[in-house]
This record gives structure tokens, C-alpha cells and sequence, in this order.
């Protein structure tokens, strides 16, 4: 079983009273002895702070305001945050856009052949190179 706890606030840094719905379509349990029914429960911040009761790991529904997500809540003996798991269940970008998220320590991405990549003195440390044959 697993609690999710997050810090919870507005844009201007107020407690706020956004509802956060928890649910499942229906499932067995992730240790294999419960069905898991299709039942939301609803959970609000209290001081800023966003904490659920223990939820069956695996996949799981989560609806903020008027978009819900299908997340996968790990097996986990310590609290997890929400927005990691909110985060690597969003949806794909659509097809015509370029576009990465970057989790973290890259700034840009280059393409650039196998020669001109050996012929650099100092590679950037924050750029991710593709290289493709000369």
C-alpha cells in the first residue's frame, strides 16, 4: 500500500481547496487477495498539504479538476509525491510539434555527424548529441 502526499497550493502560494478524485477501473489487487472497484474517493489539501489514505499499488485514475490521468502508483513503504507520477502520465505532444521534455541538466539537443562530434575539444556538458554517420 502506498500514501501519496504533496504540497498543495495556489499560484499565489494559498491553500487551496482544489479537489483531487482517486480511483481504478476495476481490477484485482496488486497483491493478487482484492477486487478493486471503480469507486472515486475524493481528497482535498489540509494546511497545504494533499495526503491520501494507503492505495492498492498499480494503475490508478486521478482527476484534477476536469482532467483525469491514468497513473501507476508504485509500491512504496514511505510517501510519494503526485507530480511525478501526474507528469509521466500526460499525454503525448501532438505529432506536428517538436517538442521534449527535459528532465533536467540538458539545454539543447544537436544533431551532428560522427566526424565533426570526434572533431570537438570539449563536447558542452548540456548538450545531448545525435550523432548520424558522416
Amino acid at each position: 500500500m502506498t500514501v501519496i502526499s504533496e504540497h498543495i497550493e495556489n499560484i499565489a502560494g494559498a491553500d487551496n481547496t482544489t479537489a483531487f478524485l482517486f480511483g481504478a477501473n476495476l481490477r484485482e489487487s496488486a497483491d493478487g487477495t482484492t477486487f478493486i472497484t471503480d469507486r472515486w474517493q475524493r481528497y482535498t489539501a489540509t494546511g497545504g498539504v494533499l495526503t491520501t489514505a494507503n492505495l492498492d499499488p498499480g494503475p490508478a485514475l486521478v482527476r484534477i479538476g476536469g482532467e483525469t490521468r491514468q497513473i501507476d502508483i508504485p509500491d512504496s513503504g514511505t510517501a510519494v509525491r503526485l507530480w511525478p507520477l501526474w507528469e509521466a502520465a500526460a499525454p503525448p505532444p501532438p505529432i506536428t510539434t517538436n517538442y521534449v521534455v527535459n528532465g533536467g541538466g540538458i539545454a539543447r539537443v544537436q544533431k551532428i555527424t560522427v566526424s565533426a562530434y570526434a572533431a570537438l575539444v570539449t563536447p558542452d556538458p548540456l548538450t545531448e548529441y545525435s550523432l548520424i554517420p558522416d
